[in-house]
């Protein structure tokens, strides 16, 4: 490969420095503020050297901005207009929900002209980074439901722009600033990349904060990066070998956009992705529309190792996909499609399923924790018939029992039989689908071994109703005539069982032993301490 490139996929709609920058501008009917002004470098811009800027010292309510494109915009599916705002006096404006105004402190317009437009509130002195004030980076699809109608209705797209609602008026300056505007899928492109110089999440960082791009796609915040949109790792085009660690992701709140707004992809076959050590986090899982998700086009080597996933939508892997130590929590299905799965922590997942797996083999280690209602894996109709191991894995909150719960840790729905053999860890509850039956195999060792050691001697293994006594006992295994001082019973856990072990010493004088034990959900060795019988 060669050195890693970083592109986007961004239309200017209107840059501020375009000349003659002002003439282009204008305010939308509704503008009860200032008229738009520029080019003068004293003023806050955020890309290039001037953004447009506006008087809001009118004892009015809005105070709005807009451009023309000159043409009807068309978004590609899932994509955003990009609407850089700032407001230099965050104390002025209403809060998000628009309690005072009736209308929310911050909105992107999009409409047909500036009479004919559609209201999106995006922000408001409650909402990050308010009260604090600072350039802001909009996202809207227009495919979104409107918060408002403008003067009039809207037929297509083709003016942008963004608006204040003002609860105080600032006498002077010209506190209301938009800068560059631009639509498109808001895909941040990662390709190419060599030894010694990987594509990374600084790397496109870098251009992005490049004050003649301001992208808003990844951008450089304290403890981390800011993100939204599509991050592209690979392109239908090129591959990428991008390789980063102990990286802090924030996903950006975005609450009028597409569901899948926020998207990791990988693409191209010839692409080797490696994130270690990584962390996202959902800034407002709760009000935001798109929570990030992560999906597989292409099938390339992807390792993922010891990161962390807070309050995000699916995650759809692939055969060639390594997923080790890390964790999911509240996020919503993971779709295995062959990947290797070991060592994780998947905790009150949004779904129905936390895992839909086609191979319970590659499933190990892992730590599942319902929220009550959801099964920890789901057995597809990809999933074939047969016999698997479950190897160390251990289920808190889900049903103690098999039925049809809905909270029991493997759904069968594979229309076929399947055997689990328990390997370490908890035995799984089950319920069966359409066709489906379920056997599992929890097996378990008792191990004895003889102090001192001896042979020739006979010992039993008995099942008995109380610990201390092997009245009413049934037995469960044991030897006529022992030719090792070592035995073993294996056993199918179910539940915890009482056992009681006897030892009859025959070729050697030890006194008869009689020891009582509890059978759990766990392999165990014990040393039957033996003594000389003096009467022989």
């Amino acid at each position: 490969m060669t050195v890693p490139s970083y592109t986007e996929d961004l239309t200017d709609i209107a840059t501020a420095d375009e000349d003659p920058a002002v003439a282009l501008w204008t305010e939308f009917s509704t503008n009860q503020q200032g008229s738009a002004s520029g080019e003068d470098a004293d003023y806050p811009y955020i890309q290039g050297s001037f953004a447009i800027t506006q008087t809001c010292s009118k004892s009015k309510t809005l105070g709005n901005l807009g451009f023309d494109y000159g043409s009807t915009i068309s978004l590609p599916t899932d994509g955003a207009f990009l609407v850089w705002q700032s407001f230099s006096s965050p104390f002025a404006i209403d809060d998000y929900a628009g309690t005072s105004t009736g209308t929310a402190g911050m909105s992107v317009l999009v409409g047909q002209n500036t009479s004919n437009f559609d209201v999106w509130y995006v922000g408001g002195k409650d909402k990050s980074p308010m009260p604090y004030g600072g350039w802001q980076c909009h996202a809207v699809n227009t495919t979104v439901t409107r918060d408002a109608v403008g003067a009039g209705t809207k037929s297509s797209d083709q003016v942008v722009g963004s608006q204040v609602a003002l609860t105080a008026y600032p006498s002077k300056g010209e506190v209301h600033q938009i800068d560059v505007l631009r639509f498109g899928r808001c895909s941040a492109k990662f390709e190419h990349g060599e030894v010694g110089d990987y594509a990374d999440i600084a790397g496109f960082a870098a251009l992005n904060d490049n004050q003649s791009n301001r992208w808003g796609l990844i951008q450089e915040v304290s403890g981390g990066y800011l993100w939204q949109g599509l991050m592209s790792l690979g392109t239908s085009a090129n591959a990428v070998d991008f390789r980063d660690s102990n990286v802090t992701i924030f996903i950006k709140w975005t609450p009028k956009v597409t569901e899948n707004f926020n998207t990791i992809e990988v693409l191209n076959t010839g692409s080797n992705i490696v994130m270690t050590g990584f962390q996202f986090i959902n800034l407002d899982p709760t009000t935001t529309a798109s929570k990030g998700r992560w999906i597989t086009t292409d099938d390339a080597p992807v390792a993922i190792t010891n990161c962390i996933f807070n309050d995000m939508d699916v995650f759809e892997f692939d055969s060639k996909h390594t997923v080790l130590g890390s964790s999911f929590t509240r996020c919503n299905q993971i779709t295995q499609n062959g990947a290797t799965i070991n060592g994780n922590t998947i905790s009150n997942a949004t779904s129905a399923v936390s895992i839909l797996v086609d191979d319970l083999d590659l499933i190990d280690n892992c730590i599942f924790t319902s929220d009550g209602s959801n099964h920890a894996m789901e057995l597809t109709s990809a999933h074939a018939a047969g016999e698997y191991t479950l190897t160390g894995c251990t289920y808190s909150d889900y049903a103690s029992a098999n039925g049809s719960t809905g909270n029991e840790v493997v759904f069968n729905d594979s229309g076929g039989h399947v055997i689990i053999n328990v390997d370490g860890g908890d035995s799984p509850t089950y319920r069966n689908g359409s066709g489906a039956t379920t056997a599992v195999n929890n097996p378990k060792f008792f191990n004895f071994t003889t102090s001192p050691s001896i042979t020739g001697y006979e010992w039993r293994l008995y099942e008995v109703t109380a610990l201390g006594s092997l009245a009413g006992s049934v037995e469960l295994d044991g030897e006529e005539l022992a030719t090792a001082d070592n035995q073993q019973y294996a056993y199918n856990y179910v539940s915890d069982k009482s056992v009681g072990l006897q030892i009859i010493g025959k070729e050697n004088d030890t006194v008869e032993s009689i020891t009582y034990y509890t059978l759990g959900n766990t392999t165990q060795s014990v040393t039957i301490l033996l003594t000389g019988d003096d009467n022989n």
